[in-house]
């Protein structure tokens, strides 16, 4: 059993006589129910180590960490994917070049290029980039694999395009944590990028923010090991590092027969559905049914009602993330998806508005959808999950757009107040 940083803090823990340090609730568990772990809250007092300069225990614990993984190194965070967006796009200011994205990419990928000032060119596939290559410099290539519906992405392909051009390859692979910890799963990018984002909390038993930077290569590692320290922040959670940690080592073994039980409580789940179709996803354990022609919204919301809750919902579409702890309840689902009451999906979402994109600055002043027409939207708007802007800053709102923003204002990013953010 591996679990030195979780164990450590355990020790503190039976030693402590009192805390004078930060969290203000000082490790007190008889608050309330909420604080039932907050022993294991630290922060950086003497022998637990530093994330912003790791040397000791949790240096040792990111190795372990690469090493499972199949990377290089490993960089924890604890404020989630989005901080590791930030460093590898940190990297790509210092390139000479563009960002090339190939695919759907999450939000994350464009605020952290405005931030970083950094130009992006997005294109659909590989060959739509291969068509560009000849008018641009690309400097570093991003692309999300796998994505919200559990499909992959041709990474050996890519990858190879990018050492043509000489550019990094970074993978969004936030939903991939899983992988490394069963043969039933697919593999992950460590062949092939020189830096992945991992979120670890989505598929494992870890709390909310936990993450990685993974790399290949001395160079982007240190570079990344640099902007963690400037970019992350200097409060990490110690709560958060004792998960992962313990995740791990937990997952290392014993991640074949978990992920042997989840595979055939999926199994059974598909022959206990009745109701429209299981898609085929690369990774088995991101279940996604699809009712064709039915607004899955609503019965997501109806799941909900019973205190069954979904990951997402996107027009005749429902997506659940199954692990280990909760494929016992996949019979439970099946049966009340089977009878929910079903309602006509009115419309597809349909996200291709056509509309002109200009660069433009100004003053921002928040307008409602109707009075949005003909104005130059100044953020990234699009439904989340699975957070993929659909209308980007600097898209001239057309009525095609205002009519998707009334639809689906209650699930969009980017509104404030049921406002569009607008450059005068």
């Amino acid at each position: 059993m591996s679990r030195d940083l979780y164990n450590k803090v355990k020790e503190y823990n039976g030693a402590v006589n009192a805390r004078f340090c930060m969290p203000g609730h000082s490790g007190l568990d008889h608050l309330d129910a909420l604080y039932s772990s907050a022993a294991y809250d630290w922060t950086e007092v003497n022998g637990l180590d530093n994330l912003l300069y790791s040397d000791g225990i949790i240096a040792n614990c990111e190795n372990r960490i690469a090493k499972h993984y199949g990377y290089q190194n490993a960089l924890m965070l604890t404020s989630g994917s989005t901080c590791g967006m930030q460093i590898a796009m940190a990297i790509a200011r210092s390139r000479q070049g563009i960002a090339l994205a190939i695919g759907d990419m999450h939000k994350s990928f464009f605020a952290s290029a405005r931030i970083m000032g950094v130009k992006v060119r997005c294109c659909s596939d590989l060959k739509d980039a291969e068509e560009l290559r000849s008018s641009v410099k690309i400097s570093c290539v991003f692309v999300t694999s796998p994505d919200y519906f559990g499909k992959l992405k041709p990474l050996k392909e890519i990858k190879e395009f990018a050492l043509t051009e000489g550019a990094l390859f970074v993978v969004d692979e936030a939903h991939s944590a899983h992988f490394p910890y069963s043969s039933l799963l697919p593999n992950n990018a460590s062949k092939y990028a020189d830096i992945a984002l991992v979120s670890m909390h989505k598929t494992l038993p870890v709390y909310g923010g936990g993450a990685l930077v993974l790399t290949n290569g001395v160079d982007v590692y240190m570079q990344c090991r640099a902007l963690r320290a400037d970019i992350h922040t200097t409060s990490p959670n110690y709560l958060v590092m004792a998960s992962m940690d313990y995740a791990d080592d937990y997952m290392t073994s014993r991640g074949e027969e978990e992920y042997a039980k989840v595979k055939q409580a999926v199994d059974r789940f598909k022959t206990a559905l009745k109701v429209g179709e299981v898609v085929d996803a690369d990774d088995f354990s991101r279940l996604v049914v699809k009712i064709e022609g039915v607004d899955c919204g609503k019965i997501c919301d109806a799941l909900a009602a019973q205190g069954v809750f979904a990951e997402m919902s996107y027009a005749d579409l429902l997506v659940f993330i199954v692990t280990p702890f909760n494929c016992d309840k996949l019979d439970l689902l099946a049966s009340l998806i089977n009878i929910m009451p079903q309602e006509k999906l009115e419309s597809e979402i349909d996200v291709d508005f056509g509309m002109q994109n200009v660069e433009k600055s100004g003053d921002v002043v928040l307008l409602l959808p109707d009075d949005a027409l003909g104005k130059v939207c100044a953020v990234d708007v699009g439904i989340y999950p699975p957070g993929v802007p659909v209308i980007k800053k600097g898209d001239v709102i057309n009525q095609k757009a205002i009519d998707f923003i009334k639809k689906y204002s209650s699930r969009l990013f980017g509104l404030a107040c049921g406002k569009v953010p607008m450059i005068e």
